[in-house]
């Protein structure tokens, strides 16, 4: 379509709603170059009990008054227009399983997938819709057809598209964080390699090979976690706390500082080493880590994990690296990737 002789961009939104922040991207296409249009974001304190999240028996809701007056908000603030959005789902409040199927037809793999979910899944199947992906090519005739599954609570989803509805958005889609980050940081990845996002509240490990998500397992530590007990150990209040976590970090001269953030990061450590052992046990091998999150630019962090992970390539993930953006943004690209990342990777989800 042609408007007073000029094309019209094709933009998409991506909404990242986090327990603690919400963050806004849009992009635009232009021939193969996506460029970034504008973003946004409000953050609640990490260190006290305001949250955009709260739970309801078994399932974390979105805080939809709240979350829609904040995005309204942002889209305001920032002169957004595009109202097409695809919203990023809390990793913990999905369901994730995989398992393997016979050889069967493309056209047979839908049922079959539904069938087998039931025995997976430990929520009652009528209260969740399902998403899946086949991992790698169909297998007709021999061998396994690998599947993950994802579950979302309907509940969650009536949610989303009510706040959707109240900040006058059309919804294209709702997916799990990490498909969102995979899409931003990984990209066309062709190794096995395995995801760290740490952030506010809670930290995501995932397992991908070839561009494909096999495992992905959440706990509740993240960075909140370090804030609290640099907080403890120097008998200060959690702003400054945060402030040392992020401008100095391990690389703190304070030993205290250092005997703080060790015991945190210990736990993140060890459950990183288990998921990467249990995936190990099969065939296939980690080659390398990329760290995403909020903490992921801690200063001390990257090493802190070369020491203990030698051989493998370990880097904090760029999300930015194929967008186009102002020079002037440059200084910031590495904070903006971190924190940034969930929400470009949604917004980029239009353009497959």
């Amino acid at each position: 379509m042609w408007t007073l002789g000029k094309k019209k961009q094709l933009k998409s939104l991506g909404i990242d709603i986090g327990s603690k922040a919400i963050k806004i991207v849009e992009l635009s296409k232009q021939k193969d170059r996506i460029i970034l249009e504008n973003y946004g974001g409000l953050k609640l304190s990490g260190v006290k009990k305001e949250s955009f999240q709260y739970f309801d028996k078994r399932t974390l809701l979105p805080s939809s008054k709240n979350i829609s007056l904040a995005i309204k908000a942002i889209l305001e603030e920032a002169k957004i227009e595009t109202t097409e959005v695809i919203f990023s789902l809390p990793d913990f409040s999905t369901f994730f399983t995989s398992f393997n199927l016979p050889p069967m037809t493309a056209k047979e793999l839908g049922d079959a997938v539904n069938f087998e979910s039931k025995k997976h899944i430990p929520i009652p199947f009528n209260e969740v819709v399902l998403d899946w992906q086949l991992i790698g090519d169909i297998n007709e005739k021999e061998g396994n057809n690998k599947i993950l599954v994802m579950a979302i609570s309907k509940s969650l989803i009536s949610e989303y598209k009510k706040i959707a509805e109240e900040c006058s958005l059309t919804l294209l889609s709702l997916e799990a964080e990490v498909m969102g980050l995979k899409r931003a940081i990984v990209g066309k990845e062709n190794d096995t390699l395995c995801l760290v996002e740490t952030g506010c509240q809670s930290t995501t490990i995932s397992i991908i090979d070839h561009g494909f998500l096999l495992i992905s397992v959440s706990f509740e530590v993240g960075g909140k976690d370090c804030t609290y007990s640099i907080s403890e150990a120097l008998n200060i209040d959690l702003h400054k706390a945060e402030e040392i976590k992020m401008n100095l970090g391990l690389k703190n001269t304070d030993n205290k500082v250092i005997g703080a953030l060790t015991p945190i990061l210990n736990i993140i450590l060890q459950k990183v080493k288990q998921v990467i052992n249990d995936f190990e046990k099969g065939e296939i091998k980690v080659k390398k880590i990329i760290l995403a999150g909020g903490s992921a630019n801690m200063p001390g962090l990257l090493d802190y994990l070369k020491a203990n992970f030698q051989g493998l390539d370990i880097k904090v993930g760029n999300a930015f690296e194929n967008v186009f953006y102002p020079n002037e943004l440059k200084p910031m690209v590495p904070e903006l990737s971190t924190t940034f990342s969930i929400a470009l990777g949604e917004a980029l989800k239009k353009f497959e």
